[in-house]
């Protein structure tokens, strides 16, 4: 993971290293940069069908921490474009699985002498994502600029995650009695395990109050969609009886949604300081401006 993010920033950041200096970017690459991170809430809501026809949730989910770190740009006409990588953590149980089709028919969980056990389960998920993200700050009021420093945005990214899930009994003696594996299911988890890579996009909106030319506070409001379905443990399967036969069981695909809510702090800051004056008398760089701060002009120079 380390090995991509890196790779990551490296294009994004390639192109302002190379031409800031000798001015040959038309638009300002050298300014309305800012880095930050957030931290906050997720919740795993539903699961979607990929065909959009039912909504199905196996297992009920707890509110869990999530966390991102980001660097953005902002271009002329208020359009940004950046990079993000982000942590969700997630948790939940199912006190009766009874009507888990991949637990009660799967051979997985029935073969022998071992049979699923409808017991309270759990599950514990660590999700990480990468996302190419594009952005549009609105200009703000006009009545407003004497009062407030701020700017509303909204955001969409495309990306990939990978998962890292467990899930299992709650009570150790459930293992002894169904002489199934502890845990029942898990994929992805600890440092050594391949991971697998899904498809993700995001989108929502956020506001960043700016308390000086430079810092700014973020709260944002976003929706995650993953193209997976075990992200609470569960494969989606829909089952058919067969009259005198045994139960079917096909593999359903769906879209993971997840609702987040987070709040951070971002740095503004432009790549070089760009010289305005230079003689043999004295040199002069240019001030650090930021189109949404209305407050006391920053005295700080770049």
């Amino acid at each position: 993971m380390l090995k991509k993010a890196s790779i990551l920033l490296f294009v994004v950041l390639l192109p302002p290293l190379l031409f800031a200096q000798t001015d040959k970017l038309n638009q300002n690459w050298y300014k309305g940069w800012n880095v930050g991170t957030m931290g906050g809430i997720s919740y795993f809501t539903t699961e979607i069908k990929k065909d959009f026809s039912k909504v199905n949730m196996d297992m009920n989910s707890n509110p869990t921490g999530a966390f991102n770190f980001h660097l953005d740009k902002l271009t002329k006409g208020n359009f940004g474009y950046g990079i993000e990588f982000g942590k969700n953590f997630f948790s939940g149980d199912k006190l009766y699985p009874s009507k888990i089709n991949w637990l009660l028919y799967s051979p997985r969980f029935n073969y022998g002498t071992s049979h699923f056990q409808v017991s309270p389960i759990y599950y514990k998920t660590n999700v990480s994502s990468f996302f190419i993200n594009l952005n549009y700050s609105f200009p703000n009021a006009q009545s407003l600029r004497e009062y407030l420093n701020y700017n509303w945005y909204l955001k969409a990214g495309i990306g990939f995650s990978t998962i890292g899930v467990d899930m299992g009994y709650k009570d150790l003696n459930d293992y002894i009695t169904s002489n199934l594996p502890n845990p029942l299911y898990e994929k992805g988890q600890g440092i050594q395990s391949i991971k697998d890579m899904y498809a993700s996009i995001h989108f929502g909106t956020g506001i960043d109050y700016y308390i000086s030319s430079r810092i700014s506070l973020t709260a944002e409001i976003m929706c995650l969609l993953i193209s997976n379905d075990y992200l609470d443990g569960i494969q989606n399967f829909e089952a058919t009886i067969v009259p005198g036969q045994t139960t079917i069981i096909n593999r359903m695909g769906v879209y993971s949604m997840i609702g987040e809510f987070k709040f951070g702090i971002s740095y503004h800051f432009s790549w070089y300081r760009k010289t305005v004056v230079n003689s043999a008398w004295e040199q002069q760089h240019e001030d650090f401006k930021n189109e949404f701060y209305y407050g006391k002009k920053s005295g700080y120079t770049e």
